[in-house]
């Protein structure tokens, strides 16, 4: 009987039963004793202005309060692409929220109380909270210092602006691609910075040897190998000084990558009156939106040029991102947005400026998508717009235009292989696109939308992924792979990577979570990277065990390798008919026919780096290989609007992407629907306000406003096309980023169609949908909010 593949196999998830069961130890749930020490930030009640004085000497009247800390205690910038940013406020703080002092107490109470009482001194500026007014000649400057800032090779500052970031695209010949244009269109669109809203805050411990000066830090981190070298580099320790061990995280969706609140916990475990004690910072909810970063606030604006059948023959594209106070991470979504910025179609000449912009208001960085949600919830309305304007059918112009592989993307790489013209038609079909429904509730109105994704990994040329596995003397595997699983299913994936390239049972197969002082080298769990770079180290580890394992039982069995296989943990030659479970021999050695011992424990080494990628040039955004490839899809939506309250009602969501070769289809599907549902969710309800003095106005789920269960569509659908992709494990591409990119695109086209007025202004709430039906009834066709 022809053994069972588990690649593509539907199995059940790991880890999955201890987190449903409350078992799992999360960073906020681990103990230390009564050495433990706690933290609380003192925060800027301004969004600008120099700091004159600051008067700690009440909380250290607080019972319980060790210690208090300031920023020009700890001035050391951190940062991953450009470091603009220290864990406190140094001389002059930049938002409201911005950490000026650090309470150090025996309890959390104590730690609170002691901030409360923290009295700060202020020589107030004059801030800028508008991204557009910020970019302007005479703006002030959030970030003086910008040129002598420290940054990658790939991130462009301005010194003596605000722009932290210029991505530019030059190809073809702009002008001339307007001439021969028969309609030209040009629309923005906008949306306010929005919130991971992941369900865990974040958490940190750390600890410093007063001996060794060693640094272990426990954090809710994505990338534990990234915030060591970010920690070491900027303590100027070696790296096997500093240690990072990262239990199971609560969500992150980009928002615990990098390096985020550890740095302000180290402020307090480094400081010479502490060390030797463990301390503790748990940013409660309310302080979460201050704390860590929130999607970039962003407006598109797009210029198209079509011709008379409907060929695109230019477009201009300007991104501007509000990064917020720092750019440090939130440089690199501007240029991914940046380099994928014709979306999936193709132009014969584009010119693109994608901007990074400070203001006085919290950073912004890495959020699901990473900058295509922002290019696409202007482009694909622009695409569907001047597809109205010519009489061209929206699904046709699409087709027409499309990105075919082997023509050349914005950056001068040709398009890979890939099957979106199939998907376009079948979720145009089964939404039924065309078909003029009437409305299920009496006097809604009903509209159908289109929007197309698309996405490379956005990292550097040299992210790297590294795994071992060892065949222990049981015939299970141990597996270290420092991807965090943070509900995405990457463990469960591996699992079954690993069983099918060693033939054991994939339930005898354990992933641990990233720790490393005992794990090998892996970049960061972000880009949708992991299943394919990661998978590709643990697959080369299987087979370097394998070939081991099968090389000692060749010589064992006096046959050949190729005559041995393995199935549910047996060895087998069929051959010689000898057949028996893995066992203690992996661990201790082989006696041989001539009596002596052989082998030992059997550990597998991978090694992946992306192969053959070169940065766009500065100047032109050109290369021969920008990314390491793309994920296509598209999402249709069909809705229904109460044009009395301005309520939306999603009947039916389709999503279909080419995610290569499906590795572990279940989780395909939860990471398609989930994504679907939390771009609805950014589309419909989903904005960070400030009043005109940059306070925030929605620190929590109260104000904040995120689908729940109610909001969910009632039928959402996924499906994949299957083109695979080389090199990768067995021809998959990631898929998890990609579904949040388009819905709130496809949301706001079927708008279009259901009220006959286009919103240039995200999320589109009740009351701005409300006040749009009534704009249209006047005779406009544009709402700008």
């Amino acid at each position: 009987m022809e053994k069972k593949s588990m690649i593509g196999a539907w199995v059940t998830r790991v880890y999955d039963p201890e987190k449903a069961a409350g078992t799992l130890k999360f960073t906020d749930d681990l103990s230390f004793g009564s050495e433990l020490l706690y933290a609380r930030a003192a925060r800027s009640t301004i969004p600008c202005g120099k700091i004159v004085n600051i008067d700690y000497s009440e909380a250290l009247k607080v019972p319980g309060v060790v210690k208090v800390i300031v920023g020009k205690n700890f001035p050391i910038h951190f940062g991953i692409y450009l470091k603009d940013r220290t864990a406190m406020a140094v001389e002059k703080v930049r938002y409201i929220g911005e950490p000026v002092a650090l309470v150090v107490a025996e309890s959390e109470d104590a730690a609170e109380e002691g901030a409360l009482k923290v009295r700060v001194e202020y020589e107030e500026e004059t801030p800028v909270f508008d991204a557009a007014e910020a970019m302007k000649e005479n703006a002030p400057l959030v970030h003086p210092d910008l040129g002598s800032y420290e940054h990658v090779s790939f991130v462009t500052p301005v010194p003596g602006t605000n722009i932290a970031q210029h991505f530019k695209i030059r190809r073809g010949d702009i002008e001339k691609g307007f001439e021969e244009a028969d309609q030209v269109l040009e629309e923005s669109f906008s949306c306010p910075q929005i919130a991971h809203a992941f369900l865990e805050p974040h958490a940190c411990i750390c600890l410093q040897d007063p001996v060794s000066q060693e640094v272990t830090i426990w954090s809710t981190a994505q990338s534990a190998f990234t915030l060591r070298e970010l920690v070491a580099k900027g303590l100027e320790l070696p790296l096997h000084k500093v240690r990072v061990i990262a239990p199971p995280i609560g969500g992150g969706f980009g928002g615990k990558a990098g390096i985020t609140v550890e740095p302000l916990c180290l402020a307090a475990a480094l400081d010479p009156d502490i060390k030797g004690r463990p301390v503790k910072l748990f940013v409660p909810r309310e302080e979460v939106l201050t704390t860590s970063w929130v999607r970039q606030g962003w407006n598109t604006k797009v210029k198209m040029g079509v011709k008379k059948d409907g060929t695109i023959s230019a477009m201009k594209v300007e991104l501007v991102f509000d990064t917020g106070t720092s750019a440090e991470y939130g440089a690199n979504p501007v240029r991914s947005a940046g380099y994928t910025s014709m979306g999936c179609y193709y132009v014969p000449n584009i010119w693109t400026d994608s901007y990074g912009v400070y203001t006085n208001k919290p950073f912004g960085g890495a959020y699901r998508g990473f900058g295509l949600p922002e290019l696409m919830g202007g482009l694909e309305a622009v695409v569907d717009a001047i597809a109205y304007r010519i009489g061209m059918d929206p699904i046709e112009f699409r087709l027409k235009n499309l990105l075919k592989p082997g023509l050349p993307t914005c950056t001068g790489m040709p398009m890979p292989p890939h099957a979106l013209d199939k998907i376009i038609k079948k979720v145009a079909e089964k939404i039924d696109y065309h078909r003029e429904e009437p409305p299920v509730r009496k006097g809604w109105k009903r509209g159908k939308g289109i929007a197309l994704a698309i996405k490379a990994p956005a990292m550097p040329a040299d992210a790297s992924s590294s795994a071992t596995v060892e065949i222990l003397g049981d015939g299970s595997v141990k597996v270290l792979a420092a991807t965090m699983d943070m509900g995405q299913g990457a463990y469960t994936a591996y699992a079954q990577i690993v069983s099918e390239e060693l033939g054991v049972p994939m339930e005898r197969v354990k992933c641990y979570y990233p720790d490393t002082a005992a794990q090998p080298y892996d970049w960061q769990t972000v880009a949708s990277r992991s299943l394919w770079s990661m998978g590709m180290a643990i697959k080369r580890a299987c087979e370097d065990a394998r070939s081991q394992l099968l090389a000692l039982y060749a010589e064992y069995w006096q046959c050949n390798p190729e005559e041995i296989t393995i199935e549910d943990g047996i060895v087998k030659c069929p051959k010689l008919g000898k057949a028996e479970p893995i066992d203690e021999k992996t661990q201790n050695g082989f006696k041989m026919p001539d009596g002596k011992y052989k082998g030992g424990p059997i550990i597998g080494r991978g090694h992946f780096v992306p192969p053959d990628v070169v940065y766009p040039d500065l100047e032109t955004g050109q290369s021969e290989k920008s990314v390491v490839h793309f994920t296509v899809g598209a999402v249709g939506v069909d809705i229904e609007v109460d044009p009395g309250t301005g309520e939306i009602v999603v009947n039916k969501a389709v999503a279909g992407y080419d995610a290569g070769r499906v590795i572990s289809p279940l989780n395909v599907k939860c990471q398609i629907e989930g994504g679907t549902v939390q771009g609805l969710s950014a589309g419909m309800f989903e904005g960070i306000y400030y009043d005109k003095n940059g306070k925030l106005l929605t620190p929590d789920f109260t104000d904040y406003k995120i689908a729940t269960t109610m909001d969910v569509p009632w039928e959402i659908e996924s499906f994949c096309e299957e083109t695979p992709e080389d090199p990768s494990p067995y021809g998959n591409r990631g898929v998890g980023e990609h579904s949040m990119i388009s819905p709130a695109a496809a949301l706001g086209n079927a708008l279009y169609k259901a009220i006959g007025i286009r919103i240039h202004q995200y999320p589109f709430t009740r009351e701005r949908v409300y006040m749009a039906i009534k704009a249209a009834e006047r005779g406009e066709k544009d709402f700008w909010g």
